[in-house]
């Protein structure tokens, strides 16, 4: 027995965060943007991210994969090899 209630429902980190964000915003707590981890990187959390208006810096894996303006499908690290090095801050 784990002790947890049965009507707990199960969610994942990102429905988590989607709903922590969205009860914060219901509340009238206004950020501009959002950033989290590659563990929150999924499409549904960014699409309900910009559904709040916020934006946002997700990390993302390095096989992840991007759609260019072009319409081709790149992966990031490839998209990042492309950017010459004094475009880079720290």
């Amino acid at each position: 027995m784990t002790g947890v209630p049965d009507e707990t429902g199960f969610a994942t980190k990102p429905q988590l965060a989607g709903d922590m964000l969205a009860a914060a915003h219901a509340a009238g707590i206004r950020n501009a943007w959002v950033a989290a981890d590659e563990v929150y990187g999924g499409s549904a959390l960014r699409r309900r991210i910009r559904t709040l208006g916020y934006g946002y810096a997700i990390a993302v894996p390095a096989s992840h994969r991007v759609t260019t303006p072009g319409g081709g499908k790149e992966k990031v690290t490839a998209l990042l090899q492309r950017v010459p090095t004094r475009a880079w801050m720290r």
